[in-house]
């Protein structure tokens, strides 16, 4: 569960980001910025590499054409690499698949990344900072979509598939919902839900996931919860950050505990053998 400092023998979470958007650092993270990072992140992130990404930027002009500009940037992460951190020059992106809970893992690995991100280059402010988490609940018995999920997730989010709702010629054969609530002043939670096929996290991305389970039917919930500047640009500084992370945390959370049922957590996610 997102926020459990026990986490479930069983966990549905495939994976944790947080996004951590600011104004453009000039020069970038390279050279002595880089090998700061590495010195400060080497306890926790101990493989630094390079991550390529090719950007397109459109001249103004009708006959003006498209450029592609190709970035390196640094890349650390654990040396199985199931938690890696990017970092560019406006953002920086921490994920992990090896989740274990937020106020014993997750948050003092942020806590040491913001650290170490405000004394090598303290960026100029704060813009957006998104924490997602996402969910594939696999449940024994469940193979063919759209499924039935009736027991296992709370049946608000399983309204539009009620048989009760559904006249008889007709047949579901897409089924994805999307919510969105204002959580608190300039922050919001948006999650989207319903059953998918195969993965919504790869399992050969270049974060990996420890012992993927086979591809099949999963019940999606992909939470995200973000914070971004509508007026002022608050400074870069790793306490305000944190607590900030904090409070877009508490209502994924949240979220997570109402949309699931008690049978979910007793029969999947409690159990200890790995069901797949």
């Amino acid at each position: 569960m997102p926020g459990d400092t026990s986490p479930f023998p069983n966990p549905p979470l495939a994976l944790t980001v947080l996004e951590i958007r600011y104004p453009e650092v000039v020069g970038g993270f390279g050279g002595e910025a880089r090998i700061a990072l590495k010195d400060a992140l080497s306890e926790f992130l101990p493989l630094m590499e390079s991550q390529a990404e090719e950007q397109f930027e459109v001249a103004i002009g009708a006959s003006a054409p498209a450029s592609v500009q190709r970035r390196v940037f640094p890349r650390f992460s654990t040396r199985d690499r199931t938690t890696g951190l990017l970092v560019k020059q406006d953002a920086m992106v921490l994920e992990t698949t090896a989740y274990e809970g937020w106020t014993e893992h997750f948050r003092p690995l942020v806590g040491e990344v913001v650290g170490a991100l405000e004394q090598v280059s303290r960026p100029d402010g704060v813009l957006r900072i998104g924490l997602r988490y996402i969910d594939e609940i696999r449940i024994p018995g469940i193979e063919w979509a759209p499924g039935d999920w009736r027991g296992y997730i709370d049946e608000h989010l399983l309204a539009g598939a009620a048989p009760d709702f559904i006249p008889a010629h007709m047949r579901l054969s897409v089924w994805q919902g999307v919510a969105q609530y204002q959580t608190q002043a300039g922050s919001t939670l948006a999650v989207r839900y319903g059953p998918q096929e195969g993965y919504a996290v790869d399992p050969q991305s270049a974060t990996r996931r420890h012992r993927p389970p086979r591809p099949g039917l999963f019940f999606l919930l992909d939470s995200d919860s973000y914070w971004q500047s509508d007026e002022e640009v608050p400074e870069f500084e790793a306490d305000w950050l944190l607590n900030r992370c904090d409070q877009l945390h508490a209502p994924v959370r949240e979220f997570f505990k109402i949309a699931v049922t008690n049978k979910l957590r007793d029969e999947v996610f409690n159990q200890s053998v790995k069901v797949e």
